[in-house]
């Protein structure tokens, strides 16, 4: 509340709330359509005005989504806070669930990553082809007879000596 010499905090047009939360008019849209921001009144003209909150709450949702939160989870936890239970266990709930979706595949990125590491380096070694039959590209397709031809047989043998099968992954 304010008192009698004191003026309420003034309003932010779509324009200003987008540059003072450093995000775009389309995810404010988003956001307004979500129901994760609401505006606190409209001009004459129909322009939304925003308070002061709906920064923090613009802020709020950022912070969320950089933990790795989806909208629609980060909408769940603000009904919780609106209905005045504490979201804390859902948060601790979801973020658990996440860390081990995150640990999980950050352990198939660095596999995958291993696997390029191989391929380029035994790539290196392999001419330029071009395409014959039902072949695509011999550099893939040498990883994939490396690898126990468990996906394409129709490799040049030419292309897959010895040596360049051994550096395969």
């Amino acid at each position: 509340m304010t008192g009698k010499g004191e003026s309420a905090p003034p309003l932010m047009t779509v324009r200003q709330l987008v540059q003072q939360g450093g995000v775009t008019v389309h995810v404010v849209r988003n956001y307004l359509r979500r129901g994760l921001l609401q505006a606190a009144t409209h001009t004459e003209g129909g322009y939304q005005l925003f308070s002061a909150s709906e920064l923090q709450r613009l802020h709020f949702i950022r912070t969320a989504q950089q933990l790795g939160f989806t909208l629609a989870e980060i909408e769940e936890i603000i009904r919780h806070s609106l209905q005045r239970h504490s979201p804390c266990p859902l948060v601790r709930d979801i973020i658990r669930r996440r860390l081990d979706d995150t640990r999980q595949q950050l352990d198939r990125l660095l596999a995958m990553h291993e696997r390029m590491e191989r391929a380029i380096h035994a790539w290196a070694a392999l001419p330029d082809s071009i395409p014959t039959g039902d072949d695509v590209c011999a550099l893939i397709e040498a990883v994939a007879a490396a690898e126990g031809g468990k996906f394409v047989r129709s490799t040049p043998r030419r292309l897959l000596g010895r040596r360049i099968q051994e550096n395969l992954p």
